[in-house]
């Protein structure tokens, strides 16, 4: 399998992080740490990945001043980009930490109104990459002006060089995803619900639900429980991963800093599968490194010797068979 983790991020966010100590709401608070960071969930998903020591390329929609911004915080952190330019500044998040209390706020610009050849020109410039991806991230919302059914034209065309798409979206975006029958899926709890068109309040509501989509919809399932842990599953197994007793906190508190951990697991996910082709053994490095970047300021950040301690201390459960295995 080629070993290329290419990222396509439409909405693609320059991230501002703020950490303070003791926040109270309405009164100043002076920074101690503040800093950018190339973002868009994609941008996020692939930066994990070239933290672990992976090989990969975030594909983003920038422009003006925040263009600017978002370049300098990529090569700062070493990324490999390529870009689209938009003729108006991509949007801006904010996020606000805590040294004591963890995060505080995370705020989102809705995004901007992209140029209208922007879709296609993304697609053109996506198909340049193909040729040399293993797993192509499609991530995050869809700005103004990109349709509905963006994800599901990149998959036709990732389809064409024989690549696996692990989508990571919600509502009209991914239910056009999942007309293709995208080889994996990433949704919170709240997401799968809207997936599956019930809810699912219990693991084995999850679990039962899980087999309806698991190997019909998508190949692969990493169902985000937050603090529950991940549930895995494809046609075959349906795995329960968590990492009970972590004991990863921000620096010098027992706090922690949860924005950006979903992203973070699609990063170590296709980190080892490009390696292993392995879907358990995968997740494992993605619950892995979403809890390493618990203790972290940035959204994300995964300290590569945390994510491999971690990974050993991951317990898996087999919790049910997949449409095959019933």
């Amino acid at each position: 399998m080629k070993s290329l983790v290419l990222s396509v991020s439409p909405n693609t966010s320059t991230d501002r992080i703020s950490v303070v100590d003791n926040f109270i709401p309405g009164e100043p608070s002076r920074t101690v740490l503040s800093f950018d960071q190339a973002g868009g969930s994609g941008a996020h998903a692939t930066g994990v990945v070239h933290q672990l020591g992976g090989e990969s390329c975030s594909l983003v929609v920038i422009g003006s001043y925040n263009r600017e911004r978002w370049i300098a915080a990529a090569q700062q952190q070493g990324m490999s980009y390529d870009e689209v330019v938009n003729s108006v500044p991509n949007r801006s998040s904010f996020v606000l930490l805590d040294r004591k209390l963890g995060n505080i706020a995370e705020i989102i610009d809705p995004g901007p109104q992209v140029d209208p050849e922007c879709a296609s020109q993304i697609l053109a410039r996506l198909e340049t990459h193909l040729p040399d991806t293993g797993i192509l991230i499609l991530s995050g919302s869809l700005p103004p002006g990109i349709p509905n059914d963006f994800y599901a034209q990149a998959m036709r065309l990732a389809r064409e060089y024989g690549v696996q798409t692990l989508v990571d979206a919600h509502s009209e975006p991914m239910k056009y995803a999942l007309s293709e029958h995208p080889w994996a899926i990433k949704p919170n709890l709240f997401e799968f619900q809207q997936i599956v068109g019930r809810a699912t309040p219990t693991l084995s509501d999850q679990v039962s639900a899980l087999r309806t989509v698991a190997g019909v919809q998508a190949d692969v399932v990493l169902l985000s429980l937050g603090k529950e842990g991940l549930l895995v599953g494809n046609s075959e197994q349906i795995w329960h991963l968590t990492i009970p007793d972590h004991g990863v906190s921000l620096p010098g508190t027992d706090r922690i800093n949860t924005i950006g951990c979903g992203d973070a697991m699609v990063g170590g996910f296709c980190y080892a599968y490009v390696q292993s082709q392995n879907v358990l053994e995968s997740a494992q490095w993605g619950i892995a490194a979403s809890t390493a970047t618990l203790g972290t300021y940035g959204v994300p950040d995964c300290p590569p010797d945390l994510v491999k301690h971690l990974v050993s201390m991951v317990q898996v459960l087999t919790v049910g068979s997949g449409i095959k295995g019933s």
